[in-house]
């Protein structure tokens, strides 16, 4: 794909999404499509939610464009299940979806995939000296990295800006791999994604007519990112394979791309069971909600988190190429383990200063 399509796609997302939040934040506030707020919102006024639509209407209409070029069954369950996600999104903006609802329309998303398209994870090529996975354990394997990357990313918006910065990082990233294999319309979705998804914090980040994505978003956002690692996870390109000094530092990668999500519920859930209380309980303990205590600023801890995450997949990146895989694995238990250790320190802090 010529990089002037991706330019003119960059721009499409971008100019769709900048001239459609206006539209979408209107009505929500003409016919006050709000949800209550909770106790957890960082936000005590009502703001416009479901804005996070737009990004599911900008991959719809555009991809019409590639039903020549590509695999139509693959695309048809790309928007079928993506439009089961804004639906449980835009159900839960207005009226708080029961959880056992929502999770039953997530594994119907997911078993798209699985059962449509054949997405199963059955191998992991020696990470962890695990190579193939047991009949029946890899359903099971898929179908919980579905439920965990929808929900862990959803639960990465809590602060301005977070959610859309994480969002251009992982999408930079799986771009990247996506152009390397060919694959192009998961290249092209990136692209659009980068460019609503700059769009959207023009509109986030103000203090004046702030507006927000919403489950809407976010649950889509997790969604489509799942979608493109399980795609990279089970891609069998003969590209890939030889790019990759070796096919384990693959699930590595993937890690690595989503490892805020990861070390934020994986933290998270266990803070909770140490203090007794059930893991599945909302609170303010989630990372962005820590940095935020103490930069006193959103805009300043997303920063600060993208910033992170941007350093981390530099880091292993370089390793990967230069250690032997093994190693490169090693250390990148370490550096989870260091992580959950510093943050679990971090929470006690705030914990006692926010009890004085």
């Amino acid at each position: 794909m010529a990089i002037s399509s991706l330019l003119v796609l960059l721009v499409y997302g971008f100019v769709f999404t900048w001239l459609t939040i206006p539209r979408v934040a209107e009505v929500v506030r003409k016919y006050k499509i709000f949800r209550k707020p909770s106790e957890r919102d960082l936000h005590w006024r009502f703001v416009p939610k479901l804005t996070g639509l737009s990004f599911y209407v900008a991959l719809l209409v555009v991809a019409f464009a590639f039903v020549p070029f590509v695999d139509v069954q693959r695309l048809i369950l790309v928007l079928g299940a993506g439009a089961i996600i804004v639906y449980v999104g835009i159900r839960d903006d207005i009226y708080q979806l029961r959880p056992i609802v929502k999770l039953a329309l997530q594994l119907i998303a997911v078993g798209f995939f699985v059962f449509g398209d054949d997405l199963v994870v059955r191998n992991l090529h020696g990470f962890l000296n695990i190579y193939e996975i047991p009949r029946g354990g890899d359903y099971f394997l898929t179908f919980f990295i579905g439920v965990f990357m929808i929900n862990a990313f959803n639960l990465c918006d809590g602060i301005d800006g977070l959610a859309a910065m994480l969002g251009i990082i992982i999408s930079v990233c799986y771009g990247a791999i996506f152009y390397i294999v060919g694959e192009y319309l998961f290249l092209s979705f990136c692209v659009i994604l980068i460019g609503c998804l700059f769009a959207f914090l023009r509109f986030n980040l103000p203090h004046k007519n702030k507006v927000f994505m919403g489950d809407t978003g976010s649950l889509f956002l997790g969604f489509i990112f799942y979608l493109f690692t399980i795609y990279f996870v089970t891609n069998q390109s003969v590209i890939l394979s030889v790019f990759v000094p070796h096919k384990s530092l693959i699930t590595l990668a993937a890690l690595c791309i989503f490892i805020v999500p990861i070390l934020d519920s994986g933290s998270v859930f266990f803070s909770r069971v140490w203090q007794k209380k059930s893991p599945f309980k909302p609170d303010n303990n989630h990372i962005h909600h820590l940095v935020l205590h103490f930069t006193k600023n959103h805009v300043m801890a997303s920063l600060i988190i993208v910033a992170s995450l941007t350093a981390t997949l530099m880091l292993f990146s370089h390793l990967a190429f230069t250690l032997a895989h093994e190693i490169t694995t090693i250390l990148f238990l370490i550096y989870l383990f260091v992580w959950y250790v510093v943050l679990f320190f971090i929470r006690r802090r705030v914990r006692k200063e926010t009890s004085r």
